[in-house]
């Protein structure tokens, strides 16, 4: 098999198109790194046996696979899984990938313990999840139990407890009607899917950042008394619509000296108008 020409890619400067003879007839027959192209020293003219063609292919798989990978670390930071997992997707044998990562290592293009480091002082400036779901991000992208649990020393018990307030801060306003019971039950809820630990979340709220006035939550008892008399009072009457109010009220989470209040409020307000729970 003799080379009858090289050609340059138009879309890759790096690489040529190596054109063989034989029979008088020109083909392409394959493509080159520029690297590989001096290594071998390939040129027009020049006769290739089967054995040195496969020689070629081989390095320059090789090469090719690094080059990628290069490439792909270009973009952002990324784990040895990631790349891994690259490379895999272009179809490059296990021998070729492994290789193509141990140079990539060699030259320190990666490193898990400074990604790992990296991505939870990054998560913890720009979001507002806390170490359980940032934890299980790492294991996602790879990295091991011993490096994630390493970076999350960055995330210090005070750091949590001052995200968890900050984002008590954002997002803790009560919902319309809603008691202060269960509005402390959401936000800590919402905590807790963020990745804090309950703990966490609880000691956040008792540090009061948010304030919920009697007015304002017996404004909430009495719309949600209302909508529970509305629903019940057909099917029950006097002590028993009492208790099935003062039941619903005290499920959703109102202190019950406010509950007596609406209560008795009512009661006149029922007797003025002739009716009687």
């Amino acid at each position: 098999m003799k080379i009858s020409k090289i050609t340059t890619q138009r879309k890759r400067k790096d690489r040529y198109n190596i054109f063989t003879e034989e029979n008088s007839r020109e083909e392409y027959t394959f493509s080159v790194d520029e690297n590989v192209l001096v290594t071998y020293q390939l040129k027009k003219g020049k006769t290739l046996t089967k054995a040195e063609l496969d020689e070629i292919m081989h390095a320059d798989q090789h090469r090719k696979a690094f080059n990628d990978a290069i490439y792909y670390l270009t973009h952002s930071m990324r784990t040895e899984h990631q790349l891994r997992q690259y490379l895999i997707k272009k179809e490059y044998n296990e021998s070729v990938v492994e290789e193509a990562i141990k140079k990539i290592k060699d030259y320190n293009y990666i490193d898990d313990e400074e990604f790992a480091k990296a991505f939870v002082r990054t998560k913890m400036n720009t979001t507002d999840k806390g170490p359980v779901v940032i934890r299980e991000e790492l294991y996602q992208k790879g990295i091991h139990f011993d490096l994630a649990e390493k970076a999350l020393q960055q995330f210090s018990t005070e750091a949590q407890l001052q995200a968890a307030q900050s984002f008590i801060q954002k997002k803790g306003k009560q919902k319309k009607n809603e008691s202060a019971a269960a509005m402390e039950q959401r936000i800590a809820n919402s905590l807790v899917r963020k990745g804090f630990s309950l703990e966490t979340a609880l000691k956040a709220w008792e540090n009061k950042i948010v304030e919920v006035s009697e007015e304002d939550e017996y404004r909430a008892v009495y719309a949600q008394g209302e909508k529970a008399k509305k629903k019940w009072k057909h099917k029950y009457s006097g002590r028993n619509l009492e208790m099935k109010i003062k039941e619903f009220l005290y499920r959703k989470g109102f202190p019950m000296f406010l509950i007596e209040k609406y209560l008795k409020e009512t009661e006149m307000e029922d007797e003025e108008n002739g009716e009687k729970i």
